[in-house]
């Protein structure tokens, strides 16, 4: 229950909702720029991505990349590694049907990079873990939030704009 809680919670600050009295998550007072002048809403994307959201940029080869407010709220920490072999505690490695991995930090960006399992004790993996150089770093803590905001970022459905 603790992780849908966490989860949901995560969706909110990522995407930037509010609760407002005009149905349309703004209120009546507020001017913003989806609505042109005939006061029809532009409803080309509302996904929060951006300067000034949670998640700023997007791009299949870096990864993504995170306000450093979003970085703050989501209690990340990293970890700089000096090879492509190395361990890392379990909490760590990204788990979810087929993929295994760790998130690389570079220049700003965030990518989910696939880990092999090399061996495992009760509380750690040694992992080999391809497209690492040096003076990358890896996510140690708060990976859950964070795939949640890699998934929303690459997600093509539209969100917090119904009418």
């Amino acid at each position: 229950m603790k992780n849908i809680k966490t989860i949901l919670m995560s969706i909110f600050l990522l995407n930037g909702l509010a609760f407002a009295e005009d149905g349309h998550g703004h209120s009546k007072q507020e001017k913003h720029d989806e609505h042109n002048e005939n006061k029809e809403h532009d409803h080309e994307t509302s996904k929060a991505i951006g300067k000034g959201k949670a998640i700023e940029v997007v791009g299949e080869i870096k990864g993504f990349k995170l306000s450093k407010e979003a970085i703050a709220t989501l209690n990340l920490k990293f970890k700089k590694v000096d090879g492509n072999e190395f361990r890392i505690n379990k909490t760590t490695l990204v788990s979810s049907k087929s993929v295994k991995g760790v998130y690389r930090f570079r220049a700003g960006f965030f990518k989910l990079l696939s880990a092999e399992i090399l061996k495992e004790t009760n509380s750690e993996y040694r992992v080999k873990v391809d497209r690492l150089n040096l003076n990358d770093q890896i996510v140690i803590n708060g990976v859950g939030l964070l795939r949640v905001a890699d998934i929303y970022s690459i997600d093509k459905s539209e969100y917090g704009h119904s009418h």
